[in-house]
């Protein structure tokens, strides 16, 4: 199934003009993004160190994760949701550009880890040391991110 028809009609739909003809619109929203995805990763970053036992000792990354969760869902909410305004500003240069299909697979792969195995092995993490699965785990995560975060970056460079 291709995607071409949801992206042609994104790039002609009322709509969306705000985005295509604003001065100001796509860097606000940009701005939203960016803000939403430092929030993201940083929550992430956070909750993946204290796995690999890396800063804040003393408190189970079970409990920070605990703690974070609802800023790192939000984040990730606005994040998308900018993302998909973004897109449609230039959903036909996205539609053709290889690196914004990498970032959504990577993107897909990232959030699927994250809410399944890796969310899995973080509540269960214990104040006690982390074990070689729970590191590998944490350090799967970040490169997964970092990942999407690289290929989106690219989209601009391309």
């Amino acid at each position: 199934m291709s995607l071409l028809p949801l992206f042609q009609w994104v790039a002609r739909a009322p709509i969306f003009a705000v985005m295509r003809d604003s001065r100001w619109a796509f860097a606000v929203v940009e701005m939203v993004h960016l803000l939403a995805l430092t929030s993201f990763g940083g929550t992430l970053l956070v909750i993946d160190l204290g796995v690999l036992g890396i800063g804040l000792r003393l408190q189970p990354a079970s409990n920070v994760a605990r703690d974070l969760s609802r800023l790192l869902l939000g984040s990730l909410v606005v994040a998308v949701v900018s993302g998909a305004v973004l897109v449609s500003a230039e959903a036909m240069k996205c539609y053709y550009h290889p690196a914004f299909r990498v970032k959504m697979l990577l993107f897909f792969l990232a959030v699927t880890f994250n809410f399944t195995l890796h969310r899995k092995l973080v509540e269960s993490a214990t104040g006690a040391p982390s074990t070689r699965w729970s590191k590998l785990t944490a350090v799967t995560s970040l490169l997964l991110w970092l990942s999407v975060g690289v290929a989106g970056r690219s989209i601009g460079f391309f």
